[in-house]
């Protein structure tokens, strides 16, 4: 049952827990995607993740291994190439500390508690937000899908993300000022 879970008017970010239906269509798709995987267990097996199934969205999306809970940290198996668009670079191999390791300590503990949130309820989680700049660089709004498998069908082992924002916004986006 979908649950928002935090609003910011300001800011126009949202978080909701187990969103039943999202309004962008490549969400959409992981969703049914995800669900149809799961069928009527708690999660889908990472195997059944199969890429050329979503060969024309892959580019949206990251593999990311939750690491053993004394690490506390994830790493990124798989960054998609508008991911990677993105953020500036490709994230592949790295935790997410090392993969923002130039970024703001609140982003990137924002980043790992989403995961962690993740693999706690054992079901999506959407988080949609505001364009915003950091070091002179625009970075658009975007939405996306935190989705839970598991090998064993109850600890989360993998998570998909599927991040989306409007790629033609990028456009020259390194000349953005700050003052703008």
């Amino acid at each position: 049952m979908s649950r928002v879970v935090y609003v910011d008017q300001e800011r126009k970010t949202k978080l909701t827990e187990d969103p039943e239906t999202v309004d962008h269509p490549v969400l959409a798709f992981f969703l049914d995607y995800w669900n149809a995987k799961r069928g009527t267990a708690e999660l889908p097996a990472p195997a059944s993740f199969t890429p050329r199934e979503v060969r024309s969205n892959l580019q949206w999306v990251s593999l990311v291994d939750v690491l053993p809970p004394a690490e506390g940290e994830f790493r990124y198996r798989l960054v998609g190439t508008r991911v990677a668009d993105y953020f500036l670079g490709d994230g592949t191999g790295k935790t997410v500390r090392e993969a923002f390791a130039d970024a703001d300590a609140g982003f990137v503990e924002g980043a790992i508690w989403l995961m962690r949130r993740t693999c706690e309820l054992k079901r999506p989680l959407q988080l949609a937000g505001p364009s915003s700049r950091w070091n002179k660089i625009y970075f658009p709004s975007f939405d996306n899908l935190y989705l839970p498998y598991a090998s064993d069908g109850c600890t989360v082992d993998r998570i998909v993300t599927v991040f989306t924002f409007d790629r033609n916004s990028l456009n020259g986006r390194t000349a953005v000022s700050m003052a703008s």
